[in-house]
């Protein structure tokens, strides 16, 4: 039988205390993290153990959501051949954004960096995560602030 959420009675959290110096350290460190962080459109090909991965995606279903739904699925991509699948799809998609779905302000705020429709990192990367967002749950139960929980996760995942 699946359990769900609603199953279990609620567990009292008791968060742990930090010394103020030792937030300020974290607060600091963390900063210091974050700010090496870079949107990027070139990928190294070396391997990502898939142990990471799994990690990662945990770390991300920890994050805040409405009503604790977690409406998101991760799924992990490390096949060559479903990559491929997934860049020419992209692509016909980002295509047809260039060519005609994009206001010209769009185009010219991303004219600076370069980008265009074609996604070869896509290929290159060793794992592509993608992520689904879930207006319901398996049981066609509702979830509540689906985009901004989605968006919080994904943060999550991006730190």
């Amino acid at each position: 039988m699946i359990k769900y959420i609603n199953d279990f009675p609620h567990v009292r959290y008791e968060p742990p205390y930090f010394e103020p110096s030792e937030l300020e350290k974290r607060a600091a460190e963390c900063y210091k993290n974050m700010d090496t962080r870079r949107t990027v459109r070139e990928f190294s090909n070396k391997n990502v153990p898939r142990s990471v991965i799994e990690h990662l995606i945990l770390t991300a279903s920890t994050a805040p959501s409405g009503a604790h739904k977690q409406p998101w699925t991760f799924c992990a991509v490390e096949d060559a051949s479903l990559k491929s699948q997934i860049r020419a799809a992209a692509e016909a998609e980002e295509r047809a954004s260039y060519g005609g779905r994009m206001s010209e302000q769009w185009l010219r705020d991303l004219a600076p960096l370069g980008t265009d429709w074609e996604k070869p990192f896509l290929e290159t990367a060793p794992w592509l995560l993608i992520v689904f967002a879930q207006a319901t749950g398996f049981q066609k139960e509702k979830h509540y602030y689906v985009q901004e929980s989605v968006g919080i996760a994904c943060g999550f995942l991006i730190a």
